[in-house]
């Protein structure tokens, strides 16, 4: 093997439970085109469409890494995007890594309203309603009749954060915020980022 091929060889991702990119699919929906590498690894679809489409390569990743790790990789990014963000956002901000830290419905649940002061329209905004549908009832606490989020809902409110966290400094920085922003999902999908 020739160090060219080694270095064109996508990383091995144990994070990551799917074996092929068509297992995904379902949660993409037509978000992202499929058929050209449905029967690839994850790692070397992801490959091929950060190479074709940055923000497809995105939503697949949203999709692709378990939810806390996707959530890790949006609070990742709110952090490289904005390093004082106004008092709102950075209360937003503060609520996705404090469930990162402790996934608990309680923390799930304050980043949702969190999120909401923040507004949904902004990227700490998205990442809050990304934590709010990575699992649990999106009723109100005391109905007893849960009511789950759409699949796939996680990973879309996360994708979003992401691409508005790498849109943050505006359409000149966005291909390098994203390329660097792939490279922290990349990293922690094979499981050795390191905050």
């Amino acid at each position: 093997m020739t160090d060219d091929l080694a270095i064109a060889l996508p990383r091995a991702w144990p994070r990551v439970k799917w074996t092929r990119a068509a297992q995904v699919a379902p949660l993409l929906g037509d978000s992202v085109e499929m058929a050209a590498i449905a029967g690839l690894a994850p790692s070397a679809a992801f490959a091929v469409l950060r190479a074709d489409d940055p923000m497809a390569a995105t939503r697949f990743m949203a999709q692709c890494l378990p939810r806390v790790d996707a959530a890790r990789w949006v609070a990742a990014c709110l952090d490289a995007a904005d390093q004082s963000p106004p008092p709102a956002r950075a209360v937003a901000a503060k609520a996705v890594r404090r469930w990162v830290a402790s996934p608990s419905d309680d923390a799930r649940r304050l980043a949702f309203e969190a999120g909401g002061i923040a507004g949904w329209d902004t990227m700490e905004g998205m990442a809050c309603l990304a934590i709010f549908l990575s699992g649990g009832s999106m009723a109100p606490p005391e109905q007893e009749v849960p009511v789950n989020p759409p699949a796939g809902a996680f990973g879309q409110a996360a994708a979003g954060a992401v691409l508005l966290a790498a849109h943050a400094d505006g359409v000149p920085a966005f291909a390098s915020k994203i390329a660097a922003m792939l490279d922290t999902a990349d990293r922690i999908a094979a499981g050795d980022y390191r905050a």
